[in-house]
């Protein structure tokens, strides 16, 4: 009977604690965010066709993610749902070692034949079984439905970027993360401002023309 209670006791934390380990919060979601975003820009190929200036600027990638109307929304959504699979498994796991604390009470009373104990054991170990499947199943959801998101983010700042750059011609554009990352610039050569500003209208244009259609 110690087995049992050596396994199973204090659950709770143990299916907690797995699932923070993607939904962790968006302060910490937001600099894997802005490395893939990034990484992403640094594949980009220059169009063909277009007459290029021959100027240099660049983008904060962590400023953009910080401020695109798109990826606030996104991973506001994404937050609320690892929190709610989060409550969901704490739950499960005070409810299981709410049933295990009632059967070792029943044993230190001496209300459970040997037979009863083994078959609640079986009975809890079951249980226990199937939260961590649950926990092992969400923590794959999230981490797919995470990848997903940030892709979205990605093609979509490309996307723009694309567009953006067919009327500045800008022969390259360099996406940077934090603030060191530019030793030296001319801050005219900085132009993540006006990047977030297009990028944020033609995201709230989208919105509105999805909700206009509804």
């Amino acid at each position: 009977m110690n087995r049992t209670k050596l396994n199973i006791v204090s659950f709770a934390a143990i299916v907690a604690a797995g699932l923070m380990t993607v939904g962790c919060g968006s302060s910490e979601k937001g600099g894997a965010a802005a490395g893939n975003a990034a990484d992403s820009a640094k594949t980009a190929t220059v169009e063909a066709g277009i007459d290029y200036n021959g100027k240099i600027v660049y983008i904060q990638i962590d400023s953009i993610m910080r401020g695109y109307d798109m990826a606030i929304d996104l991973q506001a959504a994404f937050a609320s749902k690892s929190e709610k699979a989060q409550n969901e498994l704490t739950t499960k796991g005070r409810s299981l070692d709410s049933e295990v604390r009632s059967y070792q009470e029943k044993v230190q009373k001496g209300l459970v034949t040997r037979s009863e104990a083994q078959n609640i054991e079986a009975g809890l170990q079951q249980k226990q079984q199937s939260v961590m499947e649950y926990r092992d199943k969400m923590m794959q959801e999230l981490a797919e439905e995470e990848a997903v998101m940030m892709n979205k983010i990605s093609d979509a700042i490309m996307q723009y970027v694309k567009k953006y750059n067919a009327e500045k011609k800008y022969s390259m554009i360099i996406s940077t993360q934090g603030a060191n990352t530019v030793l030296i610039a001319d801050p005219a050569l900085n132009i993540t401002d006006d990047l977030l500003k297009g990028l944020n209208e033609e995201y709230r244009a989208q919105q509105n023309t999805e909700k206009a259609k509804k």
